[in-house]
C-alpha cells in the first residue's frame, strides 16, 4: 500500500516539469507508469527533493532511476520527440534528429529552461484504461 498522506500532497501538489516563465507550455493527460514499485518510487523521490510543484525532468528522472534519456546518445522519448519537433518547428526551418536528441537532453522540461510540461491527472498510469491506485491506496476517491 501507498503512504496515502504523501499520495494526497503529490496529487495536490506536483504539477510537472520545467519552468512556468517558459514561452511553451504542454499539457498532457498523465504520465505513463503505474505499477506499485514505480508510483512508490516516483511520490518517495519527488516528497525527498522538497516536494516541489514543478522538478527538472532530467533531474528527476535520474533521481528515480531512469538514465537514459537525458545523456549522450539518448534515445528519444516517443512524446517528448513531437513536442520538441514542434518547439523546433516554431523557431527555425531546418533541423534533424541529433537536434531533437539534444533538445531532450539539454532544454525540454528543464526548470531554467524555456518550456513548461503539466499533467491534467496528477497519478502516472499505464493507459487511459488501466487504473490500480484502488488496489494500492485507502483514499475513498482513488
Amino acid at each position: 500500500m501507498l503512504d496515502d498522506l504523501l499520495i494526497e500532497t503529490f496529487i495536490n501538489t506536483f504539477y510537472g516539469y520545467g519552468n512556468y516563465q517558459g514561452d511553451y507550455w504542454f499539457i498532457g493527460m498523465e504520465e505513463s507508469g503505474g505499477g506499485l514499485e514505480d508510483i512508490s518510487n516516483r511520490i518517495s523521490t519527488w516528497s525527498k527533493r522538497g516536494q516541489r510543484e514543478l522538478e527538472d525532468v532530467a533531474e528527476y528522472h535520474d533521481a528515480i532511476g531512469v538514465t537514459n534519456l537525458f545523456s549522450e546518445g539518448a534515445r528519444l522519448q516517443p512524446t517528448w520527440n513531437k513536442l520538441i519537433r514542434i518547439i523546433l518547428s516554431s523557431t527555425r526551418s531546418d533541423f534533424n534528429i541529433e537536434d531533437v536528441r539534444n533538445y531532450q537532453i539539454k532544454e525540454l522540461g528543464r526548470s531554467n529552461r524555456n518550456t513548461c510540461l503539466l499533467e491534467l491527472f496528477p497519478l502516472p498510469s499505464p493507459s487511459a484504461s488501466e487504473w490500480r491506485y484502488n488496489q494500492y491506496s485507502l483514499l475513498p476517491y482513488l
